[in-house]
């Protein structure tokens, strides 16, 4: 496995895991437990959350060991991290809208997801969810790839769900991702854009929207991804398919 190999090279490792005992945590230099609680279902959607924050946590701790955020910096995410929370539970009560967008797209052969930053690994792990949970093709592109080859996929009508920034900041992707969904809705995509409230820009272009609350840009995975994983189980579930349960796939992989 990954660990045996690089503490092999000489590598110091520290897991991130939910399971007390695990293997991982077992050969592992150090653990930081999660504590999300026993996740049943094979789908993981509330560890892979809690495992992007702890991982957030671990980041906060070494920039402030290391001097290489102003204090105040880290104390404004550190009170954003606090509202997450509450936030994720915004985010939940978009669930009969999402379910309603499910339910028209659950016939759909193929579902492209776009993202940029931390919009990328939230756009893969969108498709991972519904190609998981509902067995339709759906890939995740990094949004700077679009005029690569990924574009050359865009036909009328085909769904694209974009993952989108905010616009606040100087170093913000914002205007580029809406550059992004002008080229592909003029090549007849249906563009569904995952963005922050109050973000005017975006509900132009876009035929559907779902707003995530503000927060700091290095904390929106978490907000982000909720609506995906709603909107997998969802049409899944419209497809009369048992989401806690996938076909071909097992909680615990043991052999590669």
């Amino acid at each position: 496995m990954a660990t045996r190999y690089a503490k092999e090279k000489g590598a110091k490792v520290l897991a991130i895991c939910n399971t007390q005992g695990a293997t991982l945590a077992r050969e592992s230099d150090a653990v930081l437990y999660t504590h999300a609680g026993p996740e049943v279902a094979v789908a993981s959607t509330k560890a892979f959350t809690a495992q992007i924050t702890a991982g957030q946590l671990v980041a906060l701790s070494l920039a402030w060991l290391r001097s290489a955020m102003p204090a105040q910096q880290l104390k404004e995410v550190g009170q954003e991290l606090l509202k997450l929370p509450r936030q994720i539970e915004q985010v939940l009560q978009q669930g009969k809208k999402v379910k309603e967008l499910a339910i028209e797209l659950k016939d759909a052969k193929s579902v492209l997801f776009l993202g940029r930053n931390v919009g990328f690994p939230i756009a893969m792990e969108g498709a991972l969810k519904l190609k998981e949970l509902a067995y339709i093709h759906a890939e995740g592109f990094a949004a700077g790839e679009l005029k690569h080859g990924p574009i050359a996929l865009i036909e009328q009508g085909q769904p694209v769900i974009v993952v989108v920034p905010s616009p606040k900041g100087e170093d913000s992707l914002h205007s580029k991702v809406v550059s992004n969904i002008q080229e592909i809705k003029a090549r007849g995509a249906r563009v569904i854009a995952v963005a922050e409230e109050g973000d005017a820009e975006v509900t132009k272009y876009a035929d559907q929207v779902f707003f995530i609350p503000a927060t700091h840009p290095y904390l929106a995975a978490q907000l982000s991804v909720v609506p995906l994983q709603i909107f997998a189980s969802e049409l899944a579930s419209a497809k009369g398919l048992d989401v806690d349960q996938p076909r071909n796939l097992a909680k615990s992989v043991t052999v590669e």
